[in-house]
């Protein structure tokens, strides 16, 4: 990155600022919605268009980032039916308990909880239902910016017809009902809907056991936290934790080895700061999208008389445009903790402020060749 770096407005930050009042529920985005359990089910399109088949869906941030981030809303017994993805997907658990499956009919399921992350591989049906008694909240990110839509499970496209629900060859949602029985609309006849998956259709999916399935998942008590990921985390006033969940993110702990390391096209790690601390003013250049899950969080991003900043609503998620200075504070009493989403499977580089570089330097730390934290006077045997 040059050294004219990348300034941002405050009216562009505030437009890659999603609050909870910014969210827009989509109860029409999928086939299933009528079906007897999944009926009120909500979908959100956060960043990209994800895998809706609501034509008129909202999205709340077009720009291509290299993945999609959504979120999925069950009221308690509902459920998200069996459907198969080309590329990662990746759920976070915000709130509630749920039942994950694996198979066209659930043949295999197990439990998530609140913050775990689940990796669903791409090519096998999953679904999922919300088993606790509260509202559940699920985000979701999706790899590539053309995730290449969804399939369902045979048995769900002939149970949405009965409700008047067919997908047509967009894989757009088309609704029978609401036309004119006397006069069917243009491209309404059964030759013009998607057809189910066949028997031998099925035979090309992909199968995982269930000791694969659960390597897939990352509970928090699995987290491997490291408060030596971050150069900053060297200096008193930046105290953070960083756990990696999958991919080899922004850590520069060189002892850190993600939990999932298979290729999804972006990375995820957890990042905890200490009350009254902030991370320093860094940059990556690649993009990068914060859930802010837990605490009070400030968002600053330039440097000097350029700073601008926003203090973001609990639940907010915010897109840290590429190449751009951040600094990341906890501006609450207890810990502010975030997920964070990089472009890359591979370490995500960082680039920190001089000043960061020099205090560290002060206190005995440096970054390696490759990345890592490392005591400065073995990288620089040589000076005085």
């Amino acid at each position: 990155m040059s050294d004219s770096g990348v300034t941002v407005e405050a009216e562009e930050l505030r437009r890659r600022l999603i609050e909870p009042s910014d969210f827009v529920a989509d109860t029409a985005a999928f086939i299933d919605v009528r079906l007897p359990r999944s009926q009120g089910k909500a979908s959100y399109s956060f960043i990209g268009p994800g895998v809706s088949q609501n034509p008129d869906q909202v999205i709340n941030l077009v720009e291509r980032h290299g993945y999609n981030v959504g979120a999925a809303a069950l009221a308690p017994d509902t459920v998200n039916n069996p459907h198969l993805h080309f590329t990662a997907e990746v759920f976070l658990c915000i709130g509630g308990s749920w039942r994950f499956t694996v198979g066209a009919e659930g043949e295999q399921s197990f439990s998530v909880g609140k913050h775990d992350v689940f990796s669903a591989p791409p090519w096998v049906f999953r679904g999922f239902e919300n088993v606790g008694d509260e509202e559940g909240f699920l985000f979701v990110v999706l790899g590539g910016d053309e995730p290449g839509g969804i399939l369902w499970a045979p048995w769900v496209l002939n149970e949405a017809a009965k409700t008047g629900l067919h997908l047509d060859a967009n894989d757009a949602v088309v609704d029978t009902t609401a036309q004119d029985a006397a006069e069917p609309a243009a491209g309404t006849s059964a030759e013009n809907f998607l057809a189910p998956m066949t028997t031998d259709d099925l035979t090309n999916l992909d199968h995982y056991s269930d000791d694969e399935l659960a390597s897939r998942r990352v509970a928090t008590a699995d987290l491997a936290w490291s408060s030596d990921a971050l150069l900053s985390a060297k200096l008193s006033d930046h105290q953070s934790r960083v756990a990696p969940v999958l991919g080899f993110g922004m850590s520069q702990d060189r002892q850190h080895r993600p939990p999932i390391g298979n290729r999804h096209g972006f990375s995820m790690e957890w990042l905890e700061i200490g009350a009254g601390s902030s991370t320093g003013t860094h940059r990556i250049a690649e993009t990068q999208v914060l859930l802010l899950v837990e605490g009070d969080w400030r968002i600053e991003l330039n440097r000097g008389s350029d700073v601008v900043s926003a203090d973001p609503a609990h639940g907010s998620l915010f897109s840290v445009p590429p190449g751009a200075w951040r600094n990341l504070h906890n501006i609450g009493a207890g810990s502010a903790r975030a997920m964070v989403v990089n472009g890359l499977d591979g370490y995500n580089a960082i680039e920190w402020d001089d000043e960061i570089v020099k205090a560290a330097a002060d206190a005995g730390w440096a970054i390696d060749a490759n990345g890592s934290v490392a005591p400065r006077a073995l990288l620089n045997r040589f000076e005085p």
